[in-house]
């Protein structure tokens, strides 16, 4: 058997977009391979929408999926060591760049990203929303605020595609690996 590094705690945050059904069978456990402590939140609307896939995940997880506050659920979430949000509808990015935190999900967000972890952002958003005037220039800010945006190749993509075959979720998780600062002999 082989050991595998303890990454520490992850976050895995999930909107409503149709690569969250991907989510248990593809992003866990490629997380859990690289030793990462997955604890999974979903909006409220990604919990009703993909009622199955949030089963899936707490069997995958052998925890609830956090939607609210710790009241519901019985448990504190630890502070996490990165933070994937994918996959990212526009509703979610626009929110989080506007510092609108009017949902559970979006007070956690929100609150990670001034801590210097790294955060991941994978967009999976319909070509007619990529196209508002302040999709891109939100994405541009996320950047500009260290968020790693990463950007599958399908992205954006037209309604009832298949665009949830080629979402980078290998890339994403690289991206929320903490930068190695390599430091040299004094």
């Amino acid at each position: 058997m082989v050991a595998v590094m303890n990454r520490g705690v992850l976050y895995v945050v999930v909107c409503a977009a149709g690569a969250t059904r991907l989510v248990p069978s593809v992003l866990l456990p490629m997380a859990a391979e690289r030793g990462w402590d997955v604890h999974v939140l979903a909006t409220e609307r990604a919990a009703g929408v993909f009622a199955e896939s949030m089963e899936e995940i707490e069997r995958v997880t052998g925890r609830p999926v956090r939607t609210d506050f710790h009241t519901t659920v019985g448990y504190s979430l630890p502070d996490p060591d990165a933070v994937l949000i994918a996959p990212a509808s526009y509703n979610t990015i626009t929110k989080l760049a506007l510092g609108i935190a009017d949902t559970y999900v979006l007070t956690r967000l929100t609150e990670q990203v001034g801590r210097d972890i790294p955060i991941a952002v994978g967009p999976y958003i319909n070509a007619k929303f990529a196209k508002h005037p302040t999709y891109e220039s939100n994405l541009r800010l996320l950047r500009s605020w260290g968020l790693r945006v990463v950007i599958g190749p399908d992205e954006p993509h037209e309604s009832g595609v298949g665009a949830a075959k080629t979402f980078p979720w290998a890339e994403l998780l690289d991206a929320a690996e903490p930068e190695v600062v390599e430091r040299r002999p004094e």
